[in-house]
């Protein structure tokens, strides 16, 4: 009879250690699914929202409006000047006297170091917004930062978008 009530409590102590390890790898689990969700629901908010957030503040950024403006300007008169200068190699062999780029508006001007100088100034461009995204990618919830950087908050769809009671029309009525 002792030796049966050893066993029976032998088996007992068993299942009680089985029912405890089940429970923590049920806990362990279920912690293991919400952080997949969470890693999931984070991606997909990343591939929905945050690139394209990214992407439009360079775009948008003022400091790279204006370095693209810039760049853009100064590639025109560089291509305008070798467009210029190409076509007088072509005229000159058929007519005494030689033209020269003296009534080119560029003549003298070395529009090809401006270009280099505005594309140097455009590679080396400082976005200030950027700073910010770079602060919260290194922060270990950087998903959350970034949702909280770039989320605006919804807008009354009673208006249209319109400011200090407009209206649809876009004008405040007094």
């Amino acid at each position: 009879m002792q030796n049966r009530v050893t066993i029976i409590e032998e088996v007992s102590a068993r299942a009680t250690e089985a029912e405890s390890r089940g429970s923590e790898a049920e806990e362990t689990r279920d912690g293991l699914a919400t952080s997949l969700s969470k890693v999931t629901a984070d991606h997909l908010w990343m591939s929905e929202h945050s690139i394209g957030h990214i992407v439009g503040t360079v775009l948008d950024a003022p400091e790279n409006a204006s370095a693209v403006s810039e760049m853009n300007e100064r590639a025109c008169q560089a291509g305008f000047k070798a467009g210029y200068n190409e076509c007088l190699t072509h005229v000159n062999p058929f007519f005494k006297s030689r033209f020269t780029d003296e009534r080119s508006g560029f003549h003298g001007v070395d529009t090809e170091a401006s270009y280099a100088a505005a594309m140097d100034a455009y590679n080396n461009l400082s976005i200030s917004a950027l700073d910010d995204i770079e602060k919260c990618l290194e922060a270990e919830d950087y998903v959350d930062r970034l949702r909280l950087l770039f989320d605006q908050p919804e807008e009354d769809e009673g208006t249209g978008g319109a400011k200090n009671d407009a209206g649809t029309s876009g004008i405040k009525a007094d």
